[in-house]
């Protein structure tokens, strides 16, 4: 399931190489994300990584000056048990250069 939502963009990072044998190539986009104030327990925001594919969607943040607002392009997935949304694309709301 695809959806479009708006979030404040405030850092990348990726990984390509080898942990223990094992071969990982990512980025992830760090994302503001709301804190639940509905129970009275907490307020403002925390930080939530998302998945954006390969360590080669990094090169599309070097010229942008973090944080900026975004809309992301995201997909609801499951492994069954439990869901995450991946980005799919971004689109910065306003020109940003760095």
């Amino acid at each position: 399931m695809q959806m479009q939502i708006q979030g404040q963009i405030m850092g990348v990072k990726r990984f390509n190489g080898q942990i223990d044998g094992k071969t990982f190539d990512y980025c992830r986009v760090i994302v503001s994300t709301p804190l639940d104030s509905s129970q009275g327990n907490a307020l403002g925001s925390s930080a939530s990584e998302y998945d954006y594919g390969g360590s080669v969607n990094f090169e599309q943040f070097k010229s942008l000056s973090f944080p900026f607002e975004a809309s992301l392009t995201v997909e609801l997935v499951t492994n069954g048990k439990s869901q995450k949304l991946k980005i799919l694309g971004f689109q910065p709301k306003s020109p940003n250069k760095g």
